[in-house]
């Protein structure tokens, strides 16, 4: 009766009974929004033609599907993932800019496709990886003479929450001068310059070129498909991960450390007949097939999944692998280097006969001799 009484009077000066909203925020574990979901390329990539196709850049600035996650409402894969389709046709080009997102590109058909970031022309091939950084200078265009389709995954949703996005157009060359009207980039550094400074796993330059951009971000810009295959390929005779199967990271090669700092870029080779066991995480998990097909399930739904195809797991949900007669490899990207950041990355396994056990128990203690060893005795 007495909180009844004083409600309008709160109402008024903006405040509220803080028991109210106690059940909505005093949760056991985290509330389902976003759902698991998949979207297949047979059903989605007719419809980039369809909106598309005879429209130019000037007429509707980009070609780009959002996928929509159905538990959220809006146009985003997970809470803060965007990842979206994307068409370009022979001779685009779309114009210069930079912002507050961390954004990647993953080639899935055509070639002639590229990214033009830190004055670096990035030609694209199919399964290549290549990253706009937060603050780097990007543009995008088609050499060849066929469409590109390529995904991307941005961690919008994150930098919206944090009310910290920001888009710029008015391009500045490296002195500083704002150049107007200017579309694409000068190309400073040559096609190519990724992979002949930083594409040797173990070994780095010291001479001033792993400097680029502010420091914050991998300064290797492209991640070429065909280095990413080899490595998975020599590992195939390895146990893997009992979870993820042989599963492999692109990394800041200066620190071996995320690509960017909100972001996890994976590829995973799953084994004919491969199982992998349950677990679930804090993190959530956008999922680009590059080929071969099986099925992932994830809180007993059945993702039935194939070559170009994505789906989503979300956080928190309970997910494993199943692969069907020939290999399969699936491009990765999670959001769990901000929560590990943030500390509220938590991991949990099922075990055969059901127990749970803490993989990366919350709240986290710092790393240890012994509970490294202790780690990998008991997976």
């Amino acid at each position: 009766m007495r909180l009844a009484a004083v409600a309008e009077g709160l109402k008024a000066v903006h405040v509220t009974d803080f028991g109210i909203v106690q059940n909505e925020l005093e949760i056991s574990e985290p509330r389902e929004r976003a759902i698991a979901h998949l979207w297949k390329w047979a059903d989605v990539s007719p419809w980039l033609d369809k909106v598309y196709a005879g429209m130019s850049l000037q007429e509707v600035h980009r070609r780009t599907l959002a996928l929509s996650n159905p538990g959220l409402g809006r146009p985003l894969a997970a809470t803060t993932l965007l990842c979206s389709m994307s068409i370009y046709y022979p001779g685009d080009l779309a114009g210069v800019h930079r912002h507050t997102p961390n954004a990647s590109r993953f080639l899935l058909e055509g070639c002639g496709g590229y990214t033009t970031v830190g004055n670096e022309k990035c030609m694209l091939g199919r399964a290549d990886l290549v990253i706009t950084p937060n603050g780097e200078w990007h543009d995008h265009g088609n050499d060849g003479d066929s469409p590109i389709v390529w995904v991307n995954v941005l961690d919008i949703g994150l930098v919206e929450t944090l009310n910290a996005i920001f888009t710029e157009w008015d391009y500045q060359e490296s002195d500083g001068k704002i150049v107007e009207g200017r579309k694409i980039q000068s190309f400073i550094r040559p096609s190519g310059w990724s992979d002949t400074m930083f594409g040797h796993g173990g070994i780095v330059p010291r001479f001033g070129p792993e400097e680029r951009g502010r420091g914050v971000h991998s300064p290797m810009y492209l991640y070429q498909w065909n280095h990413t295959r080899a490595v998975l390929e020599g590992l195939r005779n390895e146990a893997g991960s009992p979870h993820d199967g042989v599963v492999v990271e692109y990394v800041n090669p200066m620190t071996g450390g995320p690509v960017v700092p909100t972001m996890c870029f994976q590829a995973h080779l799953l084994r004919p007949g491969e199982e992998t066991r349950e677990h679930r995480h804090t993190s959530s998990t956008v999922y680009t097939v590059v080929d071969g097909s099986g099925v992932t399930e994830v809180d007993g739904k059945r993702i039935e999944w194939s070559r170009n195809d994505i789906f989503v797991i979300p956080g928190w949900k309970w997910h494993r692998h199943i692969n069907a007669a020939a290999d399969s490899r699936l491009y990765a990207v999670s959001d769990a280097p901000a929560l590990q950041k943030l500390h509220l990355y938590r991991e949990q396994e099922k075990l055969a006969d059901g127990t749970v056990r803490e993989v990366h128990p919350w709240p986290s203690r710092p790393v240890t001799d012994e509970l490294v060893s202790k780690s990998v005795r008991t997976r």
